[in-house]
């Protein structure tokens, strides 16, 4: 393809442009209605049928419409805010658990394989053995220094209390 000269790329551009408003104007028009067709009148019939009826033209009134008006009077609001939102689901109870262990440590006492661990609960004091059951809520369940094992009853639940290490 040869190179055209900016005036040879403007005559061919303004040629294409004077082309398509032709061929728009000489274009039949689209909108345009046909010729009508005569119709003789002898043809025509006109019934009672195709008029509708007056209850018909009642039912359609504006004023027949189902209208809601707020009791006290006021406009009722016809863009009411909306939301997508969808609050989460609440969170799931957090599982029991016991409550921490009421013993303070006083001391043990080792006989042979015979461990005896000395406690105070509040103002009493203790002696603890294994499968001791303290107030029906606790049980000695092993005592292996440096830790004592205890069962909370009411949950069934194990908790340990430090108790040193070999004396």
């Amino acid at each position: 393809m040869s190179m055209l000269t900016p005036r040879q790329r403007v005559l061919l551009l303004v040629s294409a442009l004077v082309v398509t408003l032709g061929l728009v104007v000489m274009a039949p028009d689209d909108g345009a209605q046909a010729p009508l067709a005569v119709v003789s009148s002898e043809r025509v019939r006109v019934t009672k049928a195709a008029a509708p009826p007056q209850a018909e033209l009642r039912a359609l009134s504006l004023a027949s419409l189902p209208r809601q008006v707020p009791q006290d009077g006021s406009a009722a609001n016809l863009f009411p805010q909306q939301t997508w939102y969808v609050p989460p689901p609440p969170p799931k109870p957090a599982p029991p658990s016991p409550p921490a262990l009421p013993f303070t440590y006083i001391g043990k006492l080792v006989d042979g394989d015979q461990v005896t661990v000395f406690v105070s609960n509040g103002d009493r004091n203790l002696v603890l053995k294994n499968h001791d059951v303290v107030d029906g809520t606790y049980r000695v369940e092993a005592i292996t220094p440096p830790v004592m094992r205890l069962t909370y009853l009411p949950l069934q639940m194990q908790q340990t209390l430090d108790i040193g290490g070999a004396n």
